[in-house]
């Protein structure tokens, strides 16, 4: 207390006493032992197509040319390895190095690798550090004693210097675009440092993000491709039609074809699966599940999103309401509602049809609490768990060579969401997800349910044949000037009263409007419309959106509170 310290002060004075200061830094790493080996084994050599990258990027850490590259190879291909010897290169070149990646319970594995195989300090930046944490991990870093720093999309806004690469992991991981202002995009501020500091950027993913590989088109990035497999066969991937499945009286969450192969997973000799929930909030189309057909706006021919609040079906490009169809347009069916069920439906389902099989979930609920994912993660990985059930989080980057099994619970939820990366991050999702099976010796097995097997996404995953897929959603792109060929800005306008929030959006409409006839730009204004939470805290939400070649020019600076500013927005929900 308050007499304790006067006391300490007056032995001070009296020369009885010796004050020093000693910092004891906080190391989040530090408990976490350096495993005996590395995710791979040191020394493993690398194959062709590797041994090309990592030249090329050398190259290019050498004469510090800050170029863009992007790193395209299947899950399995060897990325992890390319990254180590290229950060080992500019560290032997006296530069840093900073990764990016989308979740940190991602990242151990690599950060296992660089402390083992290479030796290296490696600091850490992420939202589940404590402010005290974060700022003895930010001081090592710019105190040059971590030359490597790993991180979630915040690491981006404190480098390492001097720098001398920049990795960014699954590049196409919507968790790089910040949520919250300023709503900066990770992927691509890195893309910017690398250019201010010299530093070449390798963009890495299995499933590239279509911006990426539209401006590798464009000649903006340059693309190094990974061939096949490292290990293990190419995975059996197999459809379930869901719309069969319910004509046979089958109402649960897993088809048969899926149920047959969990029932025969040879767990004692060590196999292991994981089944994804493709779900993204509570988004919910009205679908057919007679014949697949989703209600969709006729204008802009999105599918239209349920609206609980309401009983309606809105549309989120245009505004426009529909009633929920009594009986299906396409087959006159009456079994038309939307889709719903979560990873604890599932979990439940699974525990009393195969009461033999251990299984462990892991998804947003568990993610909030701390170290609660690296368990979960740790156990399944040493075979604690036989069944991992998650959301989008268990489809990315384990690599767990026992997993012999994937089933896609549900592809359609996220398909079919009224937004113009629907499709595209279905495709990403599930290509990830078929990736985590089959990547030791025993062949992999993957069972995507859907309602819809003819959707060019589901087709794409399915063929492992991503060409057309890409093409079509490029051209659409380009049609509609979305990017990489132009620019997407969305406006809100959250006011208590739902009348004034409306009443904001339609005169800041007819304000850009007036604008971009004055400047002759090619940008069409679009709404306004309700946002897809329509009322979140006590406020009523509408949004505006730009789009075209260049919308900030007619939006011409900020246009201040009430408003938020969302450059090239994730999702226009």
């Amino acid at each position: 207390g308050r007499h304790g310290a006067s006391a300490v002060a007056g032995l001070r004075k009296r020369g009885l006493l010796q004050l020093e200061t000693r910092v004891e830094p906080r190391r989040p790493l530090a408990d976490r032992l350096a495993p005996a080996r590395g995710s791979r084994p040191p020394g493993s050599v690398l194959d062709a197509g590797q041994a090309a990258a990592v030249g090329r990027l050398q190259g290019a850490i050498d004469t510090a040319s800050g170029e863009t590259f992007l790193l395209e190879g299947d899950t399995a291909s060897g990325k992890t390895a390319v990254y180590a010897e290229v950060i080992a290169h500019a560290l032997a070149a006296g530069r840093g190095a900073l990764v990016l990646v989308p979740e940190i319970a991602l990242a151990t594995p690599l950060i296992d690798r660089l402390r083992h195989d290479l030796g290296v300090e490696v600091a850490m930046l992420h939202s589940a550090l404590g402010d005290g944490e974060r700022t003895d991990e930010w001081r090592r870093i710019r105190r040059g004693e971590a030359r490597v720093l790993v991180g979630t999309r915040m690491a981006v806004l404190s480098p390492p210097d001097p720098l001398g690469v920049v990795v960014v992991d699954e590049e196409h991981d919507p968790a790089y675009k910040s949520d919250r202002t300023p709503r900066y995009q990770a992927r691509d501020v890195a893309v910017a440092l690398g250019e201010l500091a010299g530093a070449p950027v390798v963009l890495g993913s299995a499933t590239p993000d279509i911006v990426s590989l539209g401006r590798v088109r464009e000649g903006r990035a340059t693309l190094l491709r990974l061939a096949g497999r490292r290990r293990g066969a190419p995975v059996q991937v197999e459809v379930a039609d869901m719309r069969e499945e319910l004509a046979e009286g089958n109402r649960g969450l897993l088809s048969a074809r899926l149920a047959e192969a969990l029932a025969t997973l040879d767990t004692d000799a060590g196999d292991r699966a994981i089944l994804l929930i493709n779900r993204r909030g509570a988004a919910s189309v009205v679908l057919c599940r007679d014949c697949g057909y989703v209600q969709i706006c006729p204008e802009c021919q999105r599918p239209l999103v349920f609206h609980a609040a309401v009983v309606a079906l809105r549309c989120h490009h245009c505004g426009a309401t529909a009633p929920v169809a009594r009986r299906c347009p396409g087959c006159g069916s009456a079994r038309i509602r939307y889709l719903g069920g979560g990873t604890e439906r599932v979990e439940q389902e699974l525990k009393v049809r195969f009461p033999q099989l251990r299984v462990a979930r892991l998804d947003r609920d568990v993610v909030e609490r701390k170290g609660a994912a690296a368990r979960v993660i740790d156990d399944f990985t040493a075979g604690a768990s036989d069944v991992l059930v998650g959301t989008s989080l268990v489809a990315k980057g384990l690599d767990v060579p026992e997993v012999t099994l994937v089933g896609v619970v549900s592809a359609d939820i996220a398909l079919n969401l009224p937004d113009e990366r629907a499709a595209e991050r279905t495709w990403q999702l599930l290509t990830q997800a078929v990736g985590r099976t089959g990547r030791g010796e025993r062949p992999g097995t993957a069972i995507v349910q859907t309602y819809q097997p003819e959707h060019p996404a589901i087709v794409a995953v399915a063929s492992g044949d991503s060409e057309d897929f890409v093409e079509a959603e490029l051209t659409r792109r380009r049609r509609f000037g979305s990017p990489p060929f132009g620019r997407l800005i969305k406006l809100t306008v959250a006011l208590p009263e739902r009348a004034a929030a409306e009443a904001a959006a339609s005169e800041m409409v007819g304000r850009l409007r007036e604008r971009a006839d004055e400047l002759e730009a090619r940008v069409s204004v679009l709404g306004p419309v309700p946002a897809y939470i329509a009322r979140r805290g006590g406020r009523w939400g509408f949004h505006v959106v730009l789009r075209g070649p260049d919308p900030a020019a007619v939006l011409g600076g900020d246009p201040g509170a009430p408003w938020s500013v969302d450059v090239d927005p994730e999702s226009l929900l």
